[in-house]
């Protein structure tokens, strides 16, 4: 510790002795590094909090695109049940569109996704590797959330009595 008030005595006479006007900064390469990580920290807090956000958001929307869906087919659904469809059958079509379009937007936001996390991951003195199972976990989370809404709130749709939803209006 004492040679580091010495050293420091020493860098701000020779400053001093060559410019006498020039101010005397120091700032040290650890605490520099600490204060890029801390922003990349503060970063990614806001990445989490807005991806979380947008999460929510989406299952809302999932939520009320089905909700909606339900009850513009709750005839269809009433005349399957009529000729014999079992509850199973009728939330598997139902489930089969909206797992259809969920593949259809995984298939450009995947790469869309590994793009920009390679050229984040870019600024970094140590790389760490982009695993691909990473995206089949995010895509499987993502496909359970919406089979468990689907499924959720087509259950009642499909376990109604057929007679009063096909009761004119």
């Amino acid at each position: 510790m004492i040679y580091y008030f010495a050293a420091m005595a020493h860098v701000r006479s020779s400053l001093q002795f060559f410019d006498s006007e020039y101010p005397f900064n120091v700032r040290f390469f650890d605490e520099v590094i600490n204060g890029l990580y801390e922003n990349e920290q503060k970063l990614s807090s806001l990445i989490t909090l807005f991806s979380l956000v947008a999460i929510f958001i989406s299952i809302v929307g999932v939520f009320g695109l089905v909700v909606f869906d339900g009850e513009y087919r709750r005839k269809e659904i009433s005349i399957r049940k009529v000729f014999g469809s079992t509850t199973t059958e009728i939330l598997v079509a139902f489930n089969k569109s909206y797992v259809r379009i969920l593949g259809i937007c995984f298939v450009p936001a995947a790469p869309v996704a590994w793009y920009a996390v390679d050229k984040w991951l870019e600024n970094f003195a140590y790389k760490t590797p982009m695993y691909w199972w990473v995206y089949l976990v995010s895509f499987a989370t993502v496909f359970i959330l919406t089979v468990c809404t689907v499924t959720f709130q087509n259950w009642r749709a499909a376990n109604t009595n057929p007679a009063e939803s096909l009761k004119s209006e």
